[in-house]
């Protein structure tokens, strides 16, 4: 143990003090709140949180690792149609370098990650830092809706807010689309979170869309889609102050038969603008000719709005758009064939539909693609480089466990970064 001894006092600038505060991680950042009421003040600051949220996302991104587990509760009847099961969610922030670095491990869950502790039931979105929770429940004349933001960084958790309710037996509501969908997104103009919720209406062929804006708290309706979205891709894509859906003029369906009457000219994107809450369309890329049988998705991958799709039943397509909004700024980022990811499956007519790869993230240096087969229990790490590939094996248990539970883990596609925003507002 030594120490270093300075002829003159030593003194560093405060500039100097927030930049090298701004590249620590949150859980050090924290720590320095108790040296005194000004660096107090100062981590606290609005300045200050926005200057750690963008090095934040550029230095160690993560994504949100989920996780079911289901509970057995055996009933009175020995054949068991009495039975029951409870299941809990897991929302767990992962780095995206610690999987690539290791993508074999097991997660010990505790409570803290459980979104049922936190009274709600499952995941909208995440958006700087903040993962919006949502609960629901079922009464005779309607179903009821409520949200939480949490940061996990900061370990902090908002009151409920946003309460909706969709009444059942409504006139033109089925029983498909006795539901809304949700996305959270960020209004950058306004500085404020918003939450988008729609449904379906079969009978009327329209959907009902409204907006919830955090700094109110109050339900608004909105124009509806210019054209509906697919019903594979109802939850949309949020993407800098917009939020992004797959669309097909004249049908929301994409399965089976119905594709065989779909053509190219039919696909757009519908674009939700937070700040002015109107629409805009955009057209995919030109090159895009051949309408796939399992409906084509859309993301996010290295910044950019991204378009991906099987091609031939062989390969698959990724496209990038680098200018967002701009038709001839979208360029394909990669053409992946089965062979190089390892996939040798017999492509019979049910696999023809049912076999979908769907990419979720990209590497910080833009070298290796975090892949979903919907076939496969593992996630496909495939780095376009050197051709390599490997495939994850994660497992997760909660601490407190019985033995007639059983855990399931996926990846959600919500990318996720640590941040001090504060789930109160400012």
């Amino acid at each position: 143990e030594f120490t270093i001894m300075f002829p003159y006092p030593v003194f560093i600038s405060g500039d100097l003090i927030v930049e090298v505060l701004s590249l620590l991680n949150v859980k050090s950042i924290l720590r320095f709140r108790c040296v005194n009421k000004h660096w107090d003040t100062l981590i606290s600051h609005p300045t200050f949180v926005n200057l750690h949220l963008k090095k934040s996302a550029k230095q160690n991104p993560h994504f949100l690792l989920i996780t079911e587990h289901g509970t057995h509760i055996p009933g009175e009847s020995p054949y068991g149609s009495d039975d029951e099961a409870e299941y809990e969610r897991g929302v767990i922030p992962y780095s995206i370098r610690s999987l690539l670095e290791n993508p074999s491990f097991a997660l010990s869950i505790d409570s803290f990650y459980l979104v049922q502790d936190k009274g709600c039931s499952d995941i909208v979105g995440s958006c700087n830092g903040l993962i919006c929770l949502i609960g629901e429940s079922n009464i005779r004349e309607y179903k009821e809706y409520w949200f939480r933001l949490w940061n996990p960084s900061t370990r902090t958790t908002s009151p409920k807010f946003g309460f909706l309710r969709l009444f059942h037996n409504l006139p033109g509501y089925t029983a498909y689309n006795d539901y809304f969908n949700f996305t959270f997104g960020y209004d950058n103009s306004t500085d404020t979170y918003k939450i988008f919720a729609s449904t379906y209406i079969t009978r009327e062929l329209r959907s009902d869309v409204r907006i919830l804006s955090l700094s109110d708290d109050v339900w608004r309706d909105i124009q509806t889609f210019p054209v509906d979205p697919l019903s594979s891709c109802e939850t949309g894509v949020s993407f800098k102050s917009t939020i992004n859906w797959l669309a097909i003029h004249n049908t929301v369906w994409y399965s089976g038969d119905y594709y065989k009457d779909i053509t190219i000219d039919q696909f757009l994107i519908v674009s939700l603008d937070l700040r002015t809450e109107t629409y805009n369309q955009y057209l995919l890329p030109r090159e895009f000719d051949e309408v796939p049988p399992i409906a084509p998705v859309i993301g996010v991958l290295g910044d950019c709005l991204c378009f991906s799709y099987r091609y031939k039943e062989t390969d698959l397509i990724i496209w990038q758009m680098k200018k967002f909004g701009v038709q001839d700024s979208w360029t394909q980022f990669l053409k992946i064939s089965c062979h190089s990811l390892q996939i040798d499956y017999d492509y019979s007519e049910y696999m023809k539909y049912h076999f979908d790869l769907v990419p979720l993230f990209l590497s910080k240096d833009g070298d290796t693609l975090i892949l979903n087969n919907i076939q496969e229990d593992h996630k496909i790490l495939y780095n376009w480089r050197n051709n390599s590939v490997v495939r994850t094996n994660i497992t997760a248990r909660k601490t407190i466990t019985q033995d007639e539970t059983s855990d399931l883990v996926s990846c959600s596609s919500n990318g996720y970064f640590e941040s001090l925003v504060s789930v109160f507002g400012n």
